[in-house]
């Protein structure tokens, strides 16, 4: 008699599980938002061959360094709490959290000025 009751009260609770509504890995939803993030606003002014003054904001956002050649056309900057590597050669501009590696942005920049076309 325990015995029957032990295994249906087990059998009873198992079955439990089937019914939860299963829960979504909210991680997912980040990389929507980051993907969906509008481009800033940028701006690059050449100080030298070797160094480009770049302003970056975007709502709350705000970044203004000196991004410095490391190999090629490749330069990068950092506050401490963003790093910006800018690939000149195709424009990319990728925008990261220095201490978690996080991606805030990834766009393309083109220095070319419109208003003189």
């Amino acid at each position: 008699m325990f015995l029957t009751i032990f295994l249906a009260i087990t059998i009873l609770f198992s079955g439990f599980g089937s019914f939860l509504p299963v829960q979504a890995n909210p991680i997912e939803n980040t990389f929507i938002q980051i993907a969906e993030s509008p481009t800033p606003v940028t701006y690059m002014t050449p100080q030298n061959a070797n160094e480009i003054a770049v302003q970056i904001k975007e709502g709350e956002f705000f970044f203004a360094e000196i991004l410095k050649r490391t190999t090629g056309n490749y330069f990068i900057a950092t506050d401490g709490r963003v790093r910006v590597m800018y690939d000149r050669d195709t424009g990319r501009v990728v925008v990261i959290n220095e201490v978690t590696g996080d991606e805030f942005y990834n766009y393309f920049f083109s220095e070319v000025d419109e208003g003189s076309l």
